[in-house]
């Protein structure tokens, strides 16, 4: 069992000094407000039970809020709705609340209060140890989402095919308007609300369309019906298990296929570059199987001395450049974002496979000898070099390397 101590970041203007000295306060009374198991957290009020991810250093409910007691919060009546007032969609998409409701606030209330003064404050209708997002957690979380995902930001993916690529689960659960009380559509909509006040009337929220990459913040009549995502409030976590997004291994890529001497190959285009996402298995006179064995052929493609591996392209297709390499990195920020999320070992940080890459720990053979399969990733470029990413760290490397070294082969389309 490992325990973390999150600190949420605030501004200074959040009166920082009894902020933290309530933190503390807090933390040697409670120890631990919040529990997780396998990466879930159950909701005691009502037996709910949340996936959680941990994005830049936040923890995130991967669901939006269930929570309907309106017996036990009576600020929930009559302020918390089911698209089209179907229960099946209160059970997909999960209810749609007033912003009153969120903030756990009467009319009156409400109307009155425009902003908080400590987190704690803000913890609305989540459970304890969770909070309302303010603007500056959504602000946050869209700069780490851009920064890391090659620039796509909001839904995590294009408008046409949403990734999931950080587990966040964004659903389009469309969204209630008060005056007339009718429902803008699921599946092309979602928005969240913020703890954030603005006047007697509106308040700060957070949107996304199926139509556009755009994830912004916008005010909202607070009589909206919105969704809640929660989010750690900073005192304390404890992580029982694993803590992994498993959304990842369910990214629906949109692979194309080439075809090799009678194989058919994924393809998938990554920015304005389409490459194969497979290594090359074509036998040719002078190629590997690691170990010589048939089944690593199956599974890693096959090892290529240069004058080879420069043959083995469909017309059409090329040995890529350390310039074509260097673009892809760029790109995708991170090679755990290229890497297989299996085959490396265990000592590497797991490869993420965000862009449907499926980079392989194939090794290579150098002097007569094979090597670093499971651990290393070595891919001839047509400079010669090998583009080679190790199971440790970040960076690639591009080394120069005999002719009659044998290595792997992906190829890109002209």
């Amino acid at each position: 069992m490992k325990k973390y101590l999150i600190l949420a970041s605030l501004p200074m203007l959040f009166g920082c000094t009894d902020y933290l000295e309530k933190f503390d306060n807090a933390y040697e009374e409670n120890n631990v407000f919040i529990s997780l198991t396998d990466g879930k957290f159950k909701d005691e009020r009502d037996g709910n039970t949340y996936s959680i991810v941990e994005i830049a250093g936040t923890y995130w409910m991967a669901e939006n809020l269930r929570y309907v007691d309106s017996s036990a919060t009576p600020n929930l009546k009559g302020n918390v709705w089911c698209y089209e007032n179907s229960k099946d969609s209160c059970s997909k998409y999960g209810p749609l609340y007033s912003w009153a409701a969120a903030m756990n606030l009467s009319a009156s209330e409400s109307e009155k209060w425009n902003g908080f003064s400590n987190p704690a404050d803000a913890q609305g209708i989540c459970p304890k140890g969770w909070r309302i997002p303010s603007s500056i957690d959504w602000t946050t979380l869209n700069t780490n989402v851009s920064l890391f995902s090659g620039g796509e930001a909001g839904r995590e993916g294009n408008a046409s095919l949403a990734m999931n690529r950080y587990g966040f689960n964004a659903l389009a659960a469309g969204r209630r308007n008060s005056e007339g009380g009718d429902f803008l559509s699921t599946g092309k909509y979602a928005f969240f609300w913020t703890s954030a006040g603005i006047d007697k009337a509106t308040s700060r929220g957070w949107g996304l369309r199926s139509d556009g990459d755009v994830f912004g913040e916008g005010e909202f009549y607070k009589d909206h019906g919105m969704s809640i995502r929660c989010v750690a409030d900073g005192f304390g976590v404890e992580i029982n298990g694993k803590l992994d997004s498993a959304y990842l291994d369910s990214i629906p890529f949109e692979f194309g296929s080439l075809e090799i001497d009678g194989k058919s190959y994924k393809t998938i285009k990554i920015g304005k570059q389409n490459w194969m996402a497979e290594n090359v298995a074509l036998n040719t006179e002078k190629s590997l199987c690691y170990n010589d064995d048939s089944k690593n052929c199956d599974t890693y493609g096959r090892l290529y001395t240069l004058d080879e591996a420069k043959t083995v392209c469909p017309d059409g297709w090329r040995l890529p450049s350390v310039t074509d390499y260097q673009f892809l990195t760029s790109f995708v920020y991170k090679t755990t974002m290229l890497r297989s999320r299996d085959k490396w070992t265990d000592k590497a940080e797991k490869g993420l496979n965000w862009w449907g890459f499926g980079l392989l720990p194939a090794g290579g053979h150098e002097k007569g000898d094979f090597f670093d399969i499971t651990y290393s990733s070595y891919l001839w470029t047509s400079d010669g070099k090998a583009y080679e990413v190790r199971y440790h760290g970040e960076t690639p490397y591009y080394t120069e390397k005999s002719a009659e070294s044998a290595f792997s082969v992906r190829c890109i389309e002209d």
